[in-house]
């Protein structure tokens, strides 16, 4: 979809310390062969903030950098894919609660990996569809805590983090445009996250340990072979992308930057760089393998990073990735049109007070 008066009026972040990824693997609490094999060296932790709670910090920043009042919010999406603190119970109201208050709609999305830009091509959407809609709050926020996730363990060629982010779509100002964003999925590829041989249960995780997402994927790729999963996520992303940059009227050597989830370097090389066919410096994983993966953050995180790095420029155009199980892929071109006043290397994250 082209859109033609989208904009990107302010970034946000909460993110915890890091916590070293060698120090895990010299516990034995990482596994070896991936602390060579991934090349992450540290992933956020947060000792004492909730998911939710960072998810506000993170909305706080961005309506504080945007300009925006919090009676121009026409909706909130607060994207997520693991615990928010409380079961049955609607996060999304919290963070709006917390950040704009007032009567606009707030919708939780749960699409995993893929949450944060959903809900920015929602979001989009929403303010195109609605001639009265000025603004839109978008926050993302995960905790992956033992005894239920295991960061280091639960899953294999990626290392969860914590943290949050949030995104103020608008329209008419912002300091970025988005040119053109696309939604796309697989659901052919839906069970390599579900655990087929044990089936449905009755209760959320009835197990005793952390969840074992490596197991599942383990046994779904004995069950349909590696080869068949690779070409249908590279033929999947491949597709989304092009179409993205046919409607953003531009092309990948046009591209200043590309943010990709924050996975580790196998899976990078063969899910993005090959496919792609660029190096690795056109991307952000220099500084996602000291953040690691934070569920449907990585994409406004990778962004505000750029920005608060000083590492655009008017005229840039960046092409951002987001890939969740499911599977579903939703990229987007963004192009800057001027470097916010809150940017650059004095800008500063906003980090999470007493985080590890």
């Amino acid at each position: 979809m082209r859109w033609d008066d989208i904009r990107i009026a302010a970034l946000g972040t909460c993110l915890p310390a890091p916590v070293s990824a060698r120090e895990a693997m010299e516990q034995g609490r990482y596994p070896a062969d991936e602390f060579e094999e991934n090349q992450l060296l540290s992933a956020l932790e947060s000792n004492d903030m909730s998911a939710v709670d960072m998810a506000v910090a993170a909305g706080r920043q961005a309506m504080a950098r945007s300009g925006r009042r919090s009676e121009d919010i026409a909706l909130v999406l607060h994207a997520a894919m693991y615990h928010q603190g409380e079961d049955f119970w609607t996060p999304a109201s919290y963070v709006q609660r917390h950040t704009v208050a007032g009567t606009a709609p707030a919708v939780h999305v749960d699409h995993a990996s893929n949450g944060g830009m959903a809900a920015l091509e929602l979001g989009a959407s929403w303010l195109s569809g609605r001639s009265d809609a000025e603004a839109a709050l978008l926050t993302t926020g995960d905790r992956y805590a033992l005894p239920g996730f295991d960061r280091w363990y639960s899953d294999s060629g990626q290392v969860f983090a914590d943290g949050a982010t949030a995104m103020v779509l608008s329209r008419g100002s912002g300091f970025a445009r988005l040119l053109a964003s696309n939604s796309t999925s697989d659901p052919e590829l839906e069970d390599a996250y579900r655990d087929v041989e044990r089936g449905f249960t009755l209760v959320p995780h009835p197990t005793d340990g952390p969840l074992d997402l490596r197991g599942r994927k383990r046994r779904y790729m004995k069950r349909v072979g590696s080869e068949f999963v690779v070409e249908r996520l590279v033929t999947g992303l491949l597709a989304n992308t092009e179409r993205t940059l046919a409607e953003a009227e531009t092309s990948m050597d046009a591209i200043t930057r590309v943010v990709v989830p924050n996975v580790g370097r196998e899976l990078l090389e063969w899910e993005f760089l090959a496919p792609y066919k660029i190096d690795v410096d056109r991307t952000v994983w220099d500084w996602g393998r000291r953040t690691c993966h934070i569920g449907g953050g990585d994409q406004f995180a990778g962004l505000t990073y750029l920005l608060e790095s000083g590492q655009l420029r008017p005229g840039d155009q960046v092409l951002v990735v987001g890939v969740g199980i499911g599977f579903s892929w939703t990229t987007a071109v963004v192009q800057v049109d001027d470097v916010p006043d809150w940017s650059g290397p004095d800008a500063g994250t906003l980090r999470v007070l007493g985080a590890g």
